[in-house]
């Protein structure tokens, strides 16, 4: 909905209408604030926009540009986008907006919220809304629920603005003539085509003249940094092997997580639903209702419900017969979790209205409530239990290693007294881990951090710890010639058949623009037996693109 807003906002006629609205309530009050409270920074017609709200839309801005930019933002570029004032200027704006859109009377209701939400498929599964998920997904994103419902609340309220404001504009006759154009004109081109892979020559390259390429070109064929390492592992399984769990404590888990060993009823279900709300007019509503109530004697004749669904249903689950699978009572909105949960399998319910409108449930099956006993969860209780022990144990291990690395001085003097074993290893790549290490590419980005001398931190490592002392590195060097020949021949050879192609086609063009024909230069030019070019008529619209191809042809030879 914003990138709609973004896109909207281009248009001229909305931009001054917008301009409008916020010149007049910048002169009803826009400014720094005194009156707004000592935590205030700026108050907009008397709505005070706080420190910690300017400085949590700032932070936010700066992560957005940080995963933008691969996580590290340029020196200076902060400043050179004035981003402070941007960042001000935009939640002012904000506050304009949200400002007129109350005068005007467009309001955002917590229903239009949660409908909106509902309905985005990121929180849905087998068509029915998650709760679970969405928190869950909200939580990973850094976002708590309100955070994000106050901006689908402001993203609804932006479209209503646009809504609003599009009905006073006018449509010149200019405008729909230049739309109509835009829509509809079509372009018949010619081109001949001119493939690098028709002008490359098959090699070798000469001694000379591929020196003298690789000469200009050395940076290309750096070879990548090496380093070597020593460290020190503490695994989890280690640890595991001497954890015990007794009896008192397995009970005590069981207990303390009822939801990991029971599982609610379950029903599946499908449902039709046509959709309404309490804008509609009574007659509308009336109507709707006496299309489900003729679709429920259908049902109840033995018309398949399935297919009710499909040719009826205005849910998205209509095109699987309306088939929401399984579902508790607690993931419905009560008054479907009520009429479900009273069905018997096979049956179909009564009209049952919600805020999504009003449905039809069949009841398909029921999966009773299931609980696992403490007898059957013992064995899954004990290895959580080790599991989450082992983790612990080992952290603490390799925590006071690694106060004892700082404490003695060295790595080896450490092990030295320890007697714990020193892994080590050949000279490696980023790319090319070794097997202890791979498939961990934020380990591997901190190794190649550090540099000749330096101890890490106390590093997580798949299945436990690791402290690293960075022994050697080999810096990107220049190999010799022998080592990337095949390499930089491959790459000489591109480079030559790419200035071959643009070659020819300076020169057909030079021909073309003084015979005044594309095509009959094309059939006409010389060429040598390894050229191919095509002739392509491509006609469009803006709307659709249709390429008519004719069949590629050799240009005639000569003697």
């Amino acid at each position: 909905m914003l990138d709609f807003m973004r896109r909207k906002a281009q248009s001229t006629y909305i931009q001054a209408t917008i301009l409008i609205i916020v010149l007049v309530f910048v002169f009803w009050g826009v400014g720094k604030s005194q009156k707004g409270g000592p935590d205030a920074i700026a108050t907009v017609n008397g709505h005070s926009i706080s420190s910690q709200q300017y400085q949590r839309a700032y932070n936010q801005t700066i992560s957005r540009y940080q995963e933008q930019l691969g996580g590290t933002l340029p020196s200076g570029l902060l400043e050179a986008l004035n981003l402070k004032a941007q960042v001000l200027n935009q939640m002012i704006q904000e506050q304009v907006m949200q400002q007129g859109a109350k005068e005007a009377g467009l309001i955002v209701g917590s229903d239009e919220v949660r409908k909106v939400i509902q309905n985005m498929d990121a929180f849905r599964e087998e068509g029915i809304f998650k709760l679970d998920r969405y928190k869950k997904l909200l939580a990973s994103s850094r976002m708590t629920t309100a955070d994000f419902e106050n901006n689908v609340r402001t993203d609804l309220l932006h479209t209503k603005i646009l809504t609003h404001l599009s009905r006073f504009a006018r449509i010149s006759d200019s405008e729909l003539k230049d739309r109509f154009a835009f829509d509809n004109d079509q372009l018949k081109l010619e081109y001949v085509a001119f493939s690098a892979d028709s002008f490359r020559s098959s090699g070798p390259v000469a001694d000379e003249a591929l020196n003298v390429f690789f000469e200009g070109r050395k940076s290309a064929y750096l070879t990548e940094p090496q380093v070597k390492l020593r460290y020190i592992t503490f695994l989890n399984a280690q640890a595991l092997a001497a954890t015990q769990v007794s009896d008192q404590e397995i009970e005590q888990y069981y207990k303390m997580n009822p939801d990991k060993f029971s599982a609610p009823e379950l029903r599946q279900a499908r449902h039709i639903l046509l959709r309404s709300d309490a804008k509609d007019s009574a007659e509308l509503q009336a109507a709707k209702r006496k299309k489900l109530e003729a679709i429920l004697a259908l049902a109840k004749a033995g018309k398949d419900f399935g297919q009710l669904a499909k040719e009826n249903s205005e849910d998205a689950s209509g095109k699987n017969g309306g088939d929401l699978g399984f579902f508790s009572k607690g993931q419905m909105v009560p008054p479907f979790a009520e009429a479900a949960f009273r069905l018997k399998e096979g049956e179909v319910s009564p009209i049952v209205e919600t805020q999504f409108g009003l449905h039809l449930i069949k009841l398909e099956k029921i999966k009773p409530a299931n609980v696992t006993t403490l007898a059957q969860a013992r064995e899954q209780i004990i290895a959580e239990l080790k599991a989450q022990r082992g983790k612990d144990l080992t952290f603490q291990l390799a925590n006071q290693a690694y106060e004892g690395i700082i404490q003695a001085g060295s790595l080896d003097k450490y092990a030295a007294s320890a007697a714990a074993p020193v892994q080590t290893t050949d000279y490696f790549t980023q790319a090319s881990p070794p097997t202890a290490l791979a498939g961990q590419p934020a380990l591997l980005k901190t190794i190649f951090s550090l540099k000749k001398g330096e101890l890490s931190s106390l590093l997580e490592i798949k299945g436990g710890y690791a402290i690293l002392y960075l022994d050697e590195v080999k810096e990107p060097q220049v190999p010799p010639l022998a080592e990337v020949r095949a390499k930089v021949e491959k790459d000489f050879l591109d480079d030559q058949a790419q200035a071959k192609a643009k070659d020819a086609a300076v020169v057909l063009l030079a021909q073309a623009k003084k015979e005044g024909s594309l095509a009959t230069e094309a059939e006409c030019c010389r060429t040598g037996p390894e050229t191919q070019r095509r002739l392509t008529l491509w006609q469009r619209n803006r709307r659709e693109r249709q390429h008519f191809l004719c069949t590629p042809f050799q240009g005639r030879q000569t003697g």
